[in-house]
């Protein structure tokens, strides 16, 4: 079965190369890259990028940012396939101020990680921390969760994690944290590292 899964997203990562997307994406999947990773591409000051979590569905993104330099970072080893072939740590996002210097990235998008798996005070505290140490001055952190109570730990729509941080003024959502009409409530907030 793991063979197989791992054919069937190779030829999905190719045609999504090719302009062929076979895949049902969830609204929250198709938001991030339809709209959000399109306006991050566009954007000449966001070169230097760093996506945090990966998997199969994520495998063709080091290909959309191929004019960037664009890292991935995951901590299990079995999905550093999926990651930027060359520009991939496999680590925790805890750890992320370990693996960059400071203030060398334009942009952080961590998406689905907070509530799978980054869950105690401690280890969110340590990662917005890692993350701000990392951006450069106005550098953005684009970051995504699920406003649910089974992946909402710590409750973070009445909490202020993002110490460090102001609200984007001008996303490509319209607001600077958008909550999606999906079952899990998924949520994006866009943030600048003061």
């Amino acid at each position: 079965m793991s063979r197989l899964r791992g054919i069937k997203s190779a030829v999905h990562g190719r045609l999504i190369r090719v302009g062929i997307d076979i895949r049902r994406l969830r609204l929250d999947r198709k938001v991030l890259e339809r709209r959000i990773l399109t306006w991050v591409r566009a954007k000449p000051e966001y070169r230097r990028i760093l996506f945090v979590g990966c998997d199969w569905y994520t495998q063709h993104y080091p290909w959309l940012f191929r004019t960037a330099e664009f890292w991935t970072l995951e901590r299990d080893p079995g999905l550093a396939r999926y990651g930027a072939p060359t520009r991939h740590i496999i680590g925790s996002c805890e750890n992320v101020a370990e693996s960059f210097g400071r203030g060398v990235l334009d942009c952080v998008i961590c998406n689905g990680v907070y509530g799978f798996g980054l869950d105690s005070e401690a280890a969110v505290t340590q990662t917005i921390a890692g993350f701000r140490q990392t951006l450069r001055p106005a550098g953005l952190l684009i970051f995504g969760w699920n406003n649910v109570p089974e992946h909402d730990p710590l409750g973070l729509a009445t909490r202020d994690v993002f110490e460090g941080f102001a609200a984007l003024a001008e996303s490509p959502l319209g607001s600077a944290c958008q909550e999606l009409p999906t079952r899990n409530r998924h949520t994006y907030q866009f943030l600048v590292r003061q």
